[in-house]
C-alpha cells in the first residue's frame, strides 16, 4: 500500500485521515515484524508483506496478532519477575536456615568466604537477589508461605493461560502463512501467460458489449421519453375550470349508465343467486310463456273463425 496520498484522498479530507491512518498501521505492522523476524532469523533479508497482500482483512487480522503478541510478552515479563522475587525469597530462606545452622562460625567470616569465591557475574546476581529479597521491595513485612504458594499457583495458571494463548496464535499464523503461500500460488498462475479463463468468458464479454451499445443506443430516447412524461405530468398537475366540468359532464354519463344497469339488475329480481338454478327457473318460464302464446293464438283462431261470416252454396 502507497504511503502517499491518491489523488481522490487530496480533495476529500475523511479518505485522506484514512489513508493516513492505514499508512501508519502498516509502518507499525512492518516495524513489529521485522523486530520479531530479526530475533528469530540469522539472515540480513526480512521478508516482507507483498503489496497485493496489503488488504483490509490482512492489516485487521495482523493488528489484532500483534497486540496479542504484546500482551503475552508483557505477561512474560510479569511471570519472570514473579519468579525472580519467588527465588529471592528462597535464597533468603535458605540463608536464614544457613546461618542457623552454623552459629558456631562467625557470619561476617561466611559471608566474606562466599564473596571470594564468586564470579563477577555470580556477584552481580546475589547483589540483585539481595535487593528483590527485602521486605521493602516487595511492600509486605515478612514473606508469608501460604500467600506466596497462592501466588505461585495463580502465576502456574496464568503460564498455562499464556501457553495455550500462544499455540492458539501458532496455529492461527500457520493457517494465515498457508492461506498466504495459496494466494501467492493463485496470483502466480493468474499472471503467468499459460493461464485460460473459463470456455464461455468471451462469448459472456462479447454478449455484454453488445447489449451495452444497446443500451446506450438506446438512452437518448428513454430520456426524451422521461421528459416528455414529466412535462405532462406537470401540465396535467394544473386543472382548470374548463377540465372540472368536462369531468362533471363524464360523471353525469355514467350516472346515467349506472341508473340503466340498475334497471336491467332489477328485472332479475325473484331469481335465485345460483347461476344454473337462475337458468332453470328462467327456462321453466320461458316454456310457460311459449305455451301461453299458443293459447292465446289458438283462441284468436277460433274467435276469428267464429266472426267470420259463413259461405252459402248456390
Amino acid at each position: 500500500m502507497s504511503h502517499h496520498l491518491s489523488p481522490a484522498a487530496i480533495f476529500s479530507p475523511s479518505l485522506a485521515r484514512l489513508q493516513a491512518t492505514t499508512s501508519k498501521d502498516w509502518a507499525y505492522i512492518d516495524a513489529w515484524l521485522s523486530s520479531k523476524l530479526t530475533l528469530s532469523s540469522n539472515s540480513n533479508t526480512i521478508p516482507k508483506i507483498p503489496p497485493f497482500e496489503r488488504t483490509p482483512d490482512t492489516l485487521r487480522a495482523l493488528l489484532a496478532l500483534a497486540a496479542f503478541n504484546e500482551a503475552a510478552d508483557e505477561e512474560q515479563g510479569l511471570l519472570a519477575s514473579a519468579a525472580s522475587n519467588e527465588l529471592s525469597l528462597a535464597l533468603a530462606q535458605s540463608q536464614s536456615q544457613f546461618r542457623s545452622q552454623t552459629q558456631l562460625a562467625p557470619e561476617n567470616d561466611i559471608l566474606a568466604n562466599l564473596e571470594a569465591h564468586l564470579t563477577p557475574e555470580g556477584s552481580r546476581a546475589l547483589e540483585t537477589l539481595a535487593s528483590l529479597s527485602q521486605p521493602e521491595s516487595l511492600n509486605v513485612a515478612a514473606p508469608d508461605t501460604e500467600l506466596l504458594g497462592r501466588r505461585m499457583i495463580n502465576l502456574q495458571i496464568t503460564a498455562n493461560d499464556v501457553a495455550q494463548a500462544s499455540e492458539r496464535v501458532a496455529i492461527l499464523e500457520a493457517h494465515l502463512n498457508k492461506e498466504l503461500e495459496r494466494l501467492q500460488v493463485l496470483v502466480g498462475e493468474l499472471q503467468s501467460d499459460a493461464y485460460q479463463g473459463p470456455p464461455g468468458m468471451g462469448k459472456e464479454s462479447v454478449d455484454y458489449q453488445r447489449k451495452t451499445k444497446v443500451l446506450a443506443a438506446n438512452l437518448p430516447e428513454l430520456q426524451e421519453r422521461i421528459a416528455s412524461l414529466t412535462a405532462n405530468a406537470r401540465r396535467e398537475d394544473k386543472i382548470s375550470v374548463q377540465d372540472v366540468k368536462g369531468k362533471e359532464e363524464r360523471f353525469k354519463k355514467m350516472l346515467g349508465v349506472v341508473k340503466d344497469l340498475e334497471k336491467q339488475v332489477k328485472s332479475y329480481h325473484g331469481l335465485p343467486q345460483d347461476t344454473d338454478l337462475a337458468r332453470l327457473q328462467l327456462e321453466s318460464v320461458r316454456v310457460e310463456l311459449q305455451d301461453l302464446t299458443r293459447e292465446r293464438d289458438a283462441m284468436f283462431e277460433g274467435l276469428v273463425e267464429r266472426e267470420s261470416p259463413k259461405k252459402t252454396r248456390s
